[in-house]
């Protein structure tokens, strides 16, 4: 078997990635590839399955197959649109150019060609989570001014205002915990 190149060197953590293949030998060679690549792969059968896969979890990458039965691929590039965050859209595809052409170019940033060069899916894997990786980084996190006794922050910078206990205010110290909520 050939060798394939890793993420896991470049990346802290292994990238969520979601293939949506009908073709179950596909899915799992795609899924192998991935794996063995350092990415943590999902598979869906079909693009119903895949919407409900992604209100669970979010992927950083989503390779879609487009001519699948129930919601084609061409549907669900469309819904994935709609997310926040939204993962990177490869798509697997044995059709012609001018079948593709009618996808969004922002929401594909790529097209693999079947059958597949196990070297070129693995290839351009790592290349998207390196993009999407680089772009993570370059994202500042907002700065938030926070006006509680008790909280979890989220940020690069925070400015934390706690008024002084006084005669006035109550003790807080007191009181239970307020209750942790997901």
């Amino acid at each position: 078997m050939q060798k394939i190149s890793s993420v896991s060197t470049a990346l802290p953590k292994k990238p969520p990635l979601l293939i949506v293949d009908d073709d179950k030998a596909v899915a799992r060679l795609l899924a192998r590839v991935a794996e063995r690549a350092g990415f943590d792969a999902d598979v869906a059968k079909d693009g119903v399955q895949a919407v409900e896969m992604l209100d669970k979890k979010p992927y950083d990458i989503a390779i879609i197959d487009l001519m699948m039965p129930r919601m084609s691929g061409y549907d669900l590039v469309q819904k994935i649109s709609t997310l926040q965050p939204r993962p990177v859209v490869l798509v697997a595809t044995a059709l012609m150019n001018g079948d593709v052409a009618s996808l969004d170019d922002s929401m594909v940033r790529r097209v693999i060609k079947k059958p597949f060069d196990i070297n070129a899916v693995a290839e351009a894997l790592i290349e998207t989570a390196r993009e999407v990786a680089e772009r993570r980084a370059a994202t500042p996190l907002p700065s938030v001014t926070v006006i509680a006794g008790n909280a979890t922050i989220i940020a690069k910078e925070a400015n934390v205002v706690v008024p002084p206990p006084d005669e006035t205010t109550p003790d807080d110290s007191a009181a239970p915990p307020p209750e942790k909520t997901k």
